[in-house]
């Protein structure tokens, strides 16, 4: 798997490149998912910022024009009645932050909590990963 070598680096650059709009709100959606979840890893991907946990990324924000989608990867799996997250289908749901109006901040730290938590039980569910050896690392 390829990784970045300056991941901090790369996430700088990132809201650097959003518009005067865009940018307040990310940087409010970046700091209430590291507030609900102090592990988390940030990386740049596919154009995006994403948030993962243990390797499994669980949340992503894609700016648009007039609003930002705070994607949440496993919000099929979340609790009916937690947020009022748009999409259908098997896999993510979208929560619509609009740059007009202010960013729900104990909403979000909700959201990434109970995302991340569903994420930390996919680690354990993968097939392929070896758990260290006792005594040792793998």
């Amino acid at each position: 798997m390829r990784s970045s070598a300056r991941p901090k680096a790369l996430v700088a650059a990132w809201f650097d490149f959003l518009s005067p709009a865009q940018r307040p709100a990310c940087e409010v959606l970046q700091r209430a998912v590291r507030l609900a979840v102090p592990e988390v890893q940030e990386a740049v991907k596919w154009g995006n910022l994403v948030f993962s946990v243990n390797e499994v990324v669980f949340m992503a924000l894609v700016p648009h024009k007039a609003h930002v989608h705070l994607q949440v990867l496993n919000g099929s799996l979340l609790p009916p009645g937690l947020a009022p997250l748009e999409g259908t289908g098997r896999g993510s749901r979208n929560l619509r932050v609009r740059l007009t109006q202010p960013v729900d901040v104990p909403l979000v730290e909700a959201l990434a909590a109970a995302s991340a938590q569903l994420a930390r039980g996919q680690v354990r569910e993968r097939p392929w990963r070896e758990a260290p050896a006792e005594g040792g690392t793998a």
